[in-house]
């Protein structure tokens, strides 16, 4: 039976203001001895190198999320961009980090969610390893940020894209790791507005499908949205109910994750069996990632 693997993310969209948000995530990380991956916008790293290097030194993996993700009015989007589009954005974001730490990041993240397979072919061009993009069993039906349905039946447990389509298990260079969702998200914005109970069911669920499970949140969700500064487009029902109150939310899920036997890792600790045993997909002709189930206690 495989273990029960629980990766904490955060993602650092460019959101002047969000910065002390961060560093809150960090001493809650601390208080838990939790070991986590935090994806950085380009321009967060540009502007805050200090920060990185602090995440770096506790231990935690330093990832890549885009160039300037949280602060332009038309985002970025790999799933529309072309190849050289893309490319500059993911090289400027590596560099970035990379100058900050002194460490070049082997994770991505696209924003939004949105990527293609384009963006996996550039990736594994730059040295990646791990991509935690796929929307496996996600749509956020008008809620969201994650509506189209392209990539809803890829597995939900570790596995290695086809170059021909993400959602399909291959053996390509890059190690898929997808955001645990059951429809919707297990993330911060899912946990403020359906609550504990609702998210345990969702990671009991998960938990059937996939050892590993994978949370994220933003550091400007734990700070007054009136504090930071947001682009226009940023919709106002997502700025409600941020706050220093959130940090308690997840502390509690946190709690519980490791009551049902989860331990920590850093999506760079992830590693696929050898040989890793394929079965036929319920929805495609193509192989998929089969995993002994582990049922929740």
């Amino acid at each position: 039976m495989p273990p029960r693997r629980f990766s904490f993310t955060i993602d650092c969209d460019w959101v002047p203001g969000s910065q002390p948000g961060l560093e809150r995530l960090l001493v809650l990380c601390q208080k838990h001895r939790l070991r986590g991956t935090i994806f950085f916008a380009g321009r967060f790293a540009e502007s805050c190198p200090d920060l990185v290097r602090d995440c770096h030194r506790h231990g935690h993996e330093v990832g890549t999320h885009g160039w300037a993700h949280g602060s332009l009015e038309e985002d970025e989007d790999f799933r529309l961009a072309t190849y050289e589009q893309q490319r500059e954005w993911i090289r400027l974001a590596t560099s970035a980090v990379e100058a900050a730490c002194g460490v070049r990041p082997v994770s991505f993240r696209a924003p939004n969610l949105r990527i293609g397979e384009t963006t996996v072919r550039i990736l594994a061009e730059e040295g990646y390893q791990f991509d935690s993009s796929v929307p496996a069993r996600r749509f956020d039906m008008g809620f969201g940020r994650v509506h189209y349905t392209d990539y809803f039946w890829a597995p939900l447990a570790p596995y290695r894209p086809s170059s021909h389509h993400l959602g399909q298990p291959g053996h390509g260079p890059i190690v898929e790791i997808p955001p645990s969702a059951y429809l919707f998200p297990i993330n911060l914005a899912a946990l403020r507005v359906l609550g504990l109970a609702v998210l345990t069911s969702m990671i009991r669920w998960i938990a059937r499908q996939s050892p590993h499970l994978v949370f994220y949140c933003h550091p400007f969700e734990f700070l007054p949205a009136t504090d930071q500064r947001f682009p226009k487009n940023m919709s106002k029902w997502n700025q409600r109910g941020m706050g220093p109150a959130n940090l308690d939310l997840v502390d509690r899920l946190i709690d519980y994750v490791f009551s049902v036997g989860y331990s920590p890792a850093a999506l760079r600790d992830t590693v696929l069996p050898d040989p890793w045993p394929t079965t036929r997909h319920p929805r495609t002709s193509a192989p998929s990632w089969s995993v002994e189930r582990q049922r929740p206690t």
